[in-house]
């Protein structure tokens, strides 16, 4: 994108200049001695076009939170700038390790939470040590009162935060392990599936419950819990105004398509996950959500009666007990970013170890579905674990690009120049054949028409420049294409007149594809690699349609509902693109009812 020539030459001259600033009046506490900072304080980082700007919350030289508020990375990278806050608060020092292949981002972040604490009037040498804030909390423990307990701030756990609030005047307090809120669905595109909404009507596209119904059953491989999709599918519409209407979510007039879906009927918010994300905590905390950030949830507590009444957790080596009147809602998500969890319960994909990188926040590990189990909570489906097959090889997270395959036109072709598969075929079955191919890698080419029409060099313009940087894309003729990837150019060029012939007939005699069967164009392309990444665990604890945890005895558990990912039996063996979002809010909703009821 072209920029002012004065904003250039300002750029130039400030080079890797990197400013702090203090965000407002804060505190020095001297009780502790001199040198003792409390408050909040924002730290920058610029380098040349790119920046991250933080929020550091300090506690007596402890840093209590970290805030992500404002940056122009990659969304990728952003998975790197939240492990790195988890790692930064559970050591309270910036002397962290950086995270592998995004080793640019990491130094800007932590010279923008080392600028913040600058801010403060001193030096990251003047936080306290690890060793001497277990000496101040070690043995130490609390008791926090509330009607409502939820267990993770994502999507499921906001959406339930929200409902809860606004229904009454019960006292709800969320607990979010990590410094921010969001989980998965901050790293998300925040895609939200509604059969007959709003963008779908104005654009006369066709669509029903019914049809919605059978799209996610027969995606999910016909194993999905029939009264539980029913029940997100009656809720996705109405769930939908209520997020536009009431939550305050912004939508972008356009409808996306994903693959399994007979049709377009996807809502795509404004800024993605993370806008989303931003816009339910905003809700939640507006309605008077008491959110606990940094704060780790360890075991539930039960009464003689083995109803769940609380659950001990862990702030700065601190024990809390939190304990609630109504109910407690577990939201943690899956373990897609837990090793040995997928190792454990793999049967299907023979070898999900540490070479298979995760798309999903390094806060996903499934450590809510171990403490239901040690509650008693009966898991199923856990060997369904959802790879998603277009992934960067630098960072294993998604392409934004890859949207030109889904609702345009692109060519998936492997290393020997040859297309494999139905490039608008389900998750499951293009990773599956991904898999197959040489070094399980796959090129996607899009031609010069596509990303004019599409508008990618102006929409994904951060992604693009760190994809040229990571050394995973490229622009130019198709000879230039296939050299920079060492791929055949004559197999290469033998497939696109191949498909293009199809594409006169109408007809995809090698695999099937209908949809978007058009020509490819033989201007300049965009070429990148990609492989496949760990994306959703389909498998949790089983709820009943109140979303309250089921016991391996078949019965309720007293106390204790879920929602999101953590929960099992919604989606079967696969889980279509942009039906977590009205998974999350449904049954977010519903356990927030359920818990006040006391069902």
């Amino acid at each position: 994108m072209k920029r002012a020539v004065f904003v250039s030459l300002f750029l130039i001259i400030i080079g890797c200049f990197l400013t702090a600033c203090k965000v407002q009046d804060n505190t020095k506490t001297n009780g502790e001695g001199e040198g003792v900072v409390s408050g909040t304080f924002r730290g920058e980082a610029k380098e040349e076009e790119e920046y991250i700007l933080v929020e550091v919350m300090l506690q007596e030289n402890q840093i209590s939170h970290i805030e992500i508020l404002k940056h122009n990375e990659t969304p990728g990278f952003e998975k790197a700038m939240t492990q790195l806050i988890d790692d930064i608060v559970a050591k309270n020092s910036i002397e962290v390790d950086g995270i592998s292949g995004a080793t640019k981002t990491s130094k800007r972040f932590l010279k923008a939470v080392e600028n913040a604490i600058t801010a403060a009037g001193i030096t990251p040498k003047d936080l306290a040590s690890s060793n001497e804030l277990n000496r101040k909390t070690d043995g130490e423990s609390s008791k926090v009162d509330c009607d409502i307990l939820i267990i993770g701030g994502g999507g499921a756990g906001l959406s339930a935060a929200i409902e809860a609030r606004s229904q009454g005047d019960d006292r709800v307090v969320l607990l979010e392990k990590m410094s921010f809120g969001g989980g998965n669905t901050r790293m998300s595109g925040g895609e939200y599936a509604a059969p007959g909404n709003w963008v779908q009507t104005s654009l006369g596209i066709e669509d029903s419950e019914e049809l919605f119904f059978k799209d996610i059953y027969e995606g999910g491989n016909k194993k999905g819990n029939k009264e539980l999709i029913n029940i997100v599918v009656q809720n996705a519409l109405p769930n939908a105004y209520w997020l536009r209407d009431f939550v305050g979510v912004e939508y972008k007039d356009y409808q996306s398509w994903y693959g399994g879906h007979t049709v377009s009927r996807t809502l795509w918010p404004v800024g993605d996950g993370p806008k989303y994300v931003d816009t339910l905590i905003d809700k939640a905390v507006e309605l008077g959500t008491d959110i606990h950030y940094n704060t780790r949830a360890e075991e539930f507590i039960c009464n003689e009666e083995g109803k769940v009444v609380g659950v001990r957790a862990k702030r700065s080596g601190k024990t809390i007990e939190y304990i609630a009147k109504k109910g407690v809602i577990l939201a943690t998500g899956g373990f897609g970013a837990n090793v040995e969890m997928r190792m454990k319960y793999d049967t299907r994909w023979n070898g999900l170890d540490e070479s298979i990188p995760t798309t999903n926040s390094p806060a996903i590990v499934g450590d809510g579905l171990i403490m239901a189990e040690k509650a008693g909570a009966n898991l199923i489906g856990l060997g369904d674990i959802q790879l998603y097959p277009i992934n960067n090889p630098a960072t294993g997270n998604y392409y934004f690009m890859d949207y030109a395959r889904l609702n345009s036109n692109a060519l998936l072709i492997n290393k020997n120049g040859k297309r494999f598969v139905d490039e608008k075929n389900t998750r499951d079955k293009l990773s599956n054949e991904m898999l197959k191919q040489p070094d399980a890698k796959a090129y996607e080419l899009i031609d010069s028409q596509v990303v004019q029409d599409m508008n990618l060099e102006l929409l994904y313009e951060g992604e693009i420049a760190k994809c040229y940087e990571q050394g995973v894309l490229v622009r130019g003729s198709l000879r230039e294409c296939c050299d920079y990837f060492d791929l055949p150019l004559e197999e290469v060029q033998k497939t696109i007149q191949r498909f293009n012939s199809f594409a006169e007939k109408g007809t995809d005699e090698d695999f099937g594809r209908t949809k978007n069967l058009e020509k490819i164009g033989d201007d300049t392309y965009y070429m990148f690699s990609c492989i496949v990444s760990v994306h959703h665990t389909m498998g949790g604890v089983e709820i009943d349609k109140y979303a309250r945890v089921l016991g391996t005895d078949g019965k309720p558990i007293k106390g204790l509902y879920a929602a999101g990912e953590v929960t099992g039996g919604i989606h079967g063996e696969n889980r279509l693109g942009s039906l977590s979002m009205p998974d999350t809010v449904t049954f977010g909703r519903i356990a927030a009812q359920s818990a006040k009821k006391m069902k």
